[in-house]
């Protein structure tokens, strides 16, 4: 009887330990494949090859603008718990709030301010940038409004932009690997 006993207990225990790896939380980067910003003073010209990334605003205006492209983001929305953006500011210029918006494509490299792409208007994050260094942004809603647009992994683009009087310069994928912008998220599988 204690046999059984035994053997009851053990495969109550395996049972417990599968169901628990179930629930386990999966942290995933999505991969950046292609950044770049535009410029309003130099409405023409594509800097898909700078090592900066720059965004600024002037008079509550953006007049320079981040698109970082990623892919790969395969879950339902309803698996993800969190997610961030995060992104070493080079130089700031002028320190201020830069906000973060979605945008279903990719933002290819060539794009300029006269054919820049028309982004999701909501902001779905804001950082207040004083000083260079790593910043962090919660992407939790950016990264669920991808995996709802883009259901099988397709390319979407974050798009950077900066409010008030702020401008700062992002390191880029031309520039250093210890630099690049990295997107995770955790996800329930």
């Amino acid at each position: 009887m204690r046999h059984y006993a035994l053997k009851a207990i053990i495969v109550l225990a395996c049972i417990s330990m599968l169901a628990g790896c179930a629930g386990a939380v999966k942290i995933s980067p999505a991969a950046l494949m292609i950044d770049t910003y535009t410029d309003a003073e130099n409405n023409d010209k594509s800097f898909g090859e700078d090592s900066t990334l720059w965004v600024a605003s002037e008079n509550g205006q953006p007049v320079r603008i981040a698109y970082l492209t990623f892919a790969n983001i395969a879950t339902l929305p309803q698996q993800i718990s969190s997610g961030s953006l995060k992104i070493y500011a080079r130089e700031v210029e002028r320190p201020g709030k830069v906000s973060i918006h979605f945008y279903n494509q990719s933002a290819m490299d060539i794009i300029t301010w006269a054919d820049q792409p028309e982004y999701g208007p909501e902001a779905l994050g804001i950082l207040d940038i004083q000083e260079p260094g790593w910043q962090t942004w919660d992407a939790t809603a950016l990264v669920k409004k991808a995996t709802v647009e883009c259901s099988e992994g397709c390319p979407f683009a974050v798009v950077l932009v900066a409010e008030g009087d702020a401008s700062i310069g992002f390191a880029s994928l031309e520039g250093s690997a210890e630099e690049k912008a990295v997107l995770q998220y955790q996800a329930s599988s």
